[in-house]
């Protein structure tokens, strides 16, 4: 009897000496921080070496410049869906994007890429990433950049809201917070590419609007947080105002889901109230049932008219800046256009010369007024395209911008 008495004595010392050595062990551990912004992952594909080169190097035929890139590709690249945290309308809510990280293990530079007006959830980065384009990008990885593809809010993982179209407080913030998730889900053990905080940013028609919008930003208030080097904006509508008045004096428009949709936006967000103040019947009603994330563009365009006395209301067309009923549109224009500052970042506004959509007016005025403001010439640069439309020119000036971060990154 004592002899069990005495063996449960032991097992009861040695199960609480494990205890304490383990918690011990435990508390010696530093913890995690845990993430404020990086929710998780889901892996999409790899894209090798060899690929990425011949990817990047297809348009030396054309381009004869792009040559540089393949000897500049190093590694395979992995491509990513990461799920991240963001605020939107004073409420957290869940987002998405691409982030495409070298297979080689050290740090490397951040490029963000903004992508053009979509309208199609099917179409947004992290549903689509073998877009032709997005995967130049992601090919891009391979050279020695952690590249981002945001969606915004409204596609991916946030489908489930109406897109904030042309809405720069929360379109900025939704970036930012992407960035701030990449730095912590490469934490992760299986992540071997660290971002510096180094950062180039890149964007195209509303994605140009938007890198400057963010450019903006971290300038004035997140300088300390992220090291800008270079910035890219190409074929933004930079002044609301600006391209409003450019289509409404136009008899015909040829992509009038452009100005329906930042309506729609913007009544979505209650910064404007009735569409019929806007847009005449029958298009009017259709408006809410098109932004629904199922619609192209060019459908859209097709239950429209590019008639604009035909598609807005007389009043838009003629009173706008005299009617007080568009006091609201107009706060709203101004809000969410780029005011001019002084940069301290190299910039370059590219634009296609035969662009009918967004007209190259609207670069050279915004060009001409960081000029006025005292910008000088190794801060800033307007590049024309010329043979260029809209939808043509992305490629050209994607290509040249790749070129120009890779001369900065050496």
């Amino acid at each position: 009897m004592k002899s069990f008495k005495l063996i449960r004595f032991y097992i009861v010392i040695l199960v609480f000496t494990g205890f304490l050595l383990n918690s011990c062990n435990l508390n010696n551990e530093p913890d995690k921080k845990p993430n404020e912004h990086f929710i998780s992952n889901e892996y999409k594909f790899a894209i090798s070496s060899l690929e990425a080169r011949i990817r990047l190097t297809t348009f030396q035929i054309i381009i004869p410049e792009t040559s540089v890139f393949g000897p500049l590709v190093k590694s395979d690249v992995e491509v990513h869906k990461i799920t991240y945290k963001t605020i939107y309308k004073n409420g957290n809510i869940e987002a998405s994007g691409l982030v495409c990280m070298p297979k080689t293990a050290g740090d490397y530079p951040i490029l963000c890429f903004q992508n053009g007006t979509n309208t199609l959830n099917s179409e947004a980065p992290s549903e689509n990433p073998k877009n032709d384009l997005f995967s130049i990008l992601e090919s891009v990885a391979s050279m020695g950049f952690i590249v981002v593809i945001p969606d915004y809010i409204g596609f991916g993982a946030s489908s489930q809201l109406p897109h904030p179209y042309l809405h720069a407080e929360s379109t900025t913030q939704s970036i930012l917070d992407m960035l701030r998730a990449v730095n912590e889900f490469s934490t992760e053990d299986k992540i071997v590419a660290k971002p510096t905080k180094d950062l180039y940013i890149f964007g195209y028609s509303q994605g140009g609007w938007a890198t400057m919008t963010l450019q903006k930003a971290i300038e004035t208030n997140y300088s300390t947080e992220f090291n800008l080097i270079a910035s890219s904006c190409a074929a933004g509508p930079y002044s609301l105002e600006f391209i409003n008045n450019y289509i409404t004096q136009k008899a015909d428009y040829p992509m009038p889901y452009f100005l329906t949709y930042l309506l729609n936006a913007y009544h979505s967000l209650g910064l404007i109230s009735n569409l019929s103040d806007y847009i005449q019947e029958p298009y009017a009603s259709k408006i809410p049932g098109l932004y629904d994330g199922q619609h192209s563009g060019g459908a859209i365009n097709n239950a429209l008219t590019t008639k604009m006395a035909n598609l807005l209301s007389p009043e838009y067309l003629t009173q706008f800046d005299t009617n007080s009923k568009f006091k609201g549109i107009k706060t709203a224009f101004f809000a969410n256009s780029i005011a001019v500052w002084n940069i301290s970042t190299p910039t370059r506004l590219y634009h296609g010369g035969n662009d009918e959509f967004i007209p190259v007016s609207m670069s050279q005025k915004i060009f001409q007024d960081f000029k006025t403001a005292g910008v000088p010439d190794s801060k800033i640069k307007l590049i024309i395209i010329p043979g260029y439309d809209h939808p043509s020119g992305v490629v050209p000036v994607g290509l040249s911008t790749i070129m120009w971060f890779v001369e900065l990154k050496k």
